[in-house]
């Protein structure tokens, strides 16, 4: 597949699998032996099932969760999507139960980089503003310098 094919199937990966939530084509468009590269707890790796778990836990906090595509660059076998991603938090996120704020947030950025072979992703690096995202839920404070210990501790 060259550059136009494989942008336009992030491009479906976008719409379809996480604007409209639909799973499906995660199984469908993601290699049996993808891996994940971004943040889970110990470190590890995700696979294609924990990359749909993941995702299903984006949807139960937000479930009117939209990623806006910023930009889409791709070269030889690689896709990378600046996106901005928008959501209600209606449900409990990162084992973050919902604010009672009526104030929207703001749109978190993130990149994600696909890597595809034979029409499907094989490897994926993301990583967005998580920390602006739990300030906004209100998880964290804005000024981070009340967490730190005082100069004399």
């Amino acid at each position: 597949m060259g550059a136009q094919e494989n942008k336009a199937m992030v491009r479906r990966i976008i719409d379809e699998a996480w604007n409209d939530q639909d799973l499906d084509v995660v199984d469908e468009l993601y290699s049996e032996d993808y891996t994940g590269h971004w943040y889970l707890p110990e470190g590890r790796e995700s696979d294609r099932e924990t990359l749909k778990g993941f995702m299903s836990e984006v949807f139960e906090g937000f479930p009117d969760y939209q990623m806006n595509v910023e930009f889409v660059i791709a070269e030889g076998e690689y896709v990378t999507v600046g996106f901005t991603g928008r959501g209600s938090h209606e449900g409990e996120f990162m084992g973050i139960p919902p604010g009672d704020s009526e104030t929207p947030y703001n749109p978190t950025p993130g990149h994600i980089t696909f890597r595809i072979e034979d029409g499907r992703v094989v490897e994926g690096w993301s990583t967005w503003d998580a920390l602006g995202l739990l300030q906004d839920m209100g998880a964290l404070p804005d000024d981070l310098s009340a967490m730190a210990p005082a100069a004399d501790d």
